[in-house]
């Protein structure tokens, strides 16, 4: 297979040859500093790739951000024809630079060549790959303010030898989307759920609204932020994971739908607004820490940028607070014997997040495997929205002397706690292993 120079696949590429090699792991072990290779193309966005090389272990290679100029140690700049004959072994790199063929926009050449041998035995191991040499369409590089590289049509996965990974966790995930998935919330009967529902007291009413009211606009809020994650991942060109992420997002629209069109419209029949539900805690987290978190990667693709949207989105709003929240109203109902159409519904919605947690579960390992820094980046996060997330689940109890329904906050505050120390327990574990572990591990969440 032929990759085009700076193209995400041979990023990927580059990487792999890199980690599977013992000349460089032996040459690199003394250079601890990310670096940026910069093409700097005619009438086009410069396009960029990040390294991060330490100790002779390649952490992590992606395609460079703005963000990341500020961050390296070592910006290098060349001309695509220069890169062609520094990668392909024609001219050393350090002779590049002193010629100054290859610019050193940032960083001591004193510190480059008294590591000449890590550069040398780095582009000895990338001139091994086939490689083309050629720029890439103007109308295919990314726009403003989004520093990607779009994948070449030449790259088409699907076309590839190979074609899709079918053991891929998240093609496992499709599959159980496309098998367990299909339900439609139009199709619930809730005519029993009307006439229980005019039978509850006051406060049996006011609960379920509160629950309902904090569901519907979560779920709103989830449906409204998911997209940049899936615009990083498909620039990234991880069609697999793209694949489940459009089951995700048709899902958590789904559920919308679900509140809206069938409990409140249906079954409560309340017209009026709803929101004076929502306590300080919960509009904090809502309406502040996702929405940043995630509209966040629209200019910042980076691994920890990920890591920050995924540990909010799939650890704390999905795994702490929408698995435990749904626990709660199914229990009022089902312990009750109430409503048979929103208990069918909430099922159904709990299989749907399932793997929405799996999935993120899957993500945030994957990223942790990449980069062991990832792991900071994610407990870091999850220190500051856990109290936050138990907030919010001690607010609804709060509001009642008594709580309906025989619901108990001990119950389910251990339940969010166990199931997010279970969770926590599976990304330490990613710290020690490699990519291809974390590939290899099938979904059990």
């Amino acid at each position: 297979m032929q990759y085009r120079a700076f193209s995400p696949e041979w990023v990927d590429a580059c990487a792999n040859q890199l980690r599977e090699s013992s000349t460089y792991r032996q040459a690199g072990q003394h250079w601890h500093w990310p670096l940026l290779l910069v093409l700097v193309t005619p009438d086009a966005p410069d396009q960029m790739i990040y390294l991060d090389l330490q100790s002779g272990q390649c952490n992590e290679a992606r395609i460079g951000t703005t963000t990341d100029l500020a961050q390296v140690s070592f910006v290098l700049a060349a001309s695509l024809a220069t890169w062609q004959r520094v990668l392909t072994s024609q001219v050393d790199p350090i002779v590049a630079i002193m010629q100054r063929q290859l610019l050193l926009k940032k960083g001591s050449l004193t510190t480059l060549a008294m590591h000449a041998a890590a550069a040398k035995a780095l582009v000895a191991e990338v001139a091994q790959l086939p490689t083309t040499f050629t720029l890439m369409p103007v109308d295919a590089l990314p726009l403003p303010p989004v520093d990607v590289v779009t994948t070449p049509a030449s790259t088409f996965i699907t076309t590839r030898a190979g074609g899709l990974q079918q053991q891929h966790p998240a093609m496992q995930l499709f599959r159980k989307a496309k098998r367990l998935g299909i339900w439609n919330p139009d199709d619930i009967d809730y005519r029993q759920d009307i006439s229980d529902w005019q039978r509850l007291t006051d406060d049996e009413q006011d609960v379920l609204r509160r629950l309902t009211s904090l569901f519907v606009a979560g779920e709103e809020s989830v449906t409204l932020d998911l997209l940049p994650l899936i615009q990083v991942i498909a620039r990234e060109g991880r069609l697999e994971e793209e694949l489940f992420l459009t089951t995700f997002l048709w899902e958590e629209a789904k559920h919308v739908d679900f509140f809206a069109n069938g409990v409140i419209a249906t079954v409560i029949q309340h017209t009026g607004d709803l929101s004076h539900y929502h306590t300080p805690a919960y509009q904090r987290l809502f309406g502040d820490e996702l929405p940043r978190a995630m509209h966040a990667l629209t200019s910042d693709s980076s691994i920890h940028a990920q890591a920050r949207a995924s540990a909010t989105y799939n650890m704390i709003v999905e795994g702490v607070l929408a698995e435990t929240g749904y626990e709660a109203y199914f229990a009022a109902l089902a312990r009750n014997n109430l409503m048979p159409g929103i208990q069918h519904g909430i099922t159904m919605l709990k299989r749907d997040e399932s793997r929405h947690i799996a999935y993120g579960i899957f993500l945030l390992s994957r990223l942790i495997a990449q980069d062991s820094r990832a792991w900071q980046t994610i407990e870091q996060r999850l220190n500051e929205l856990f109290p936050i997330a138990m907030d919010i689940i001690a607010e609804i109890f709060a509001a009642y002397p008594v709580m309906p329904f025989g619901l108990s906050l001990d119950e389910f505050a251990q339940i969010a706690l166990t199931n997010f120390n279970r969770r926590l327990q599976r990304l330490e574990k990613a710290r020690r292993q490699t990519v291809a572990q974390i590939y290899a591990l099938e979904e059990s969440d």
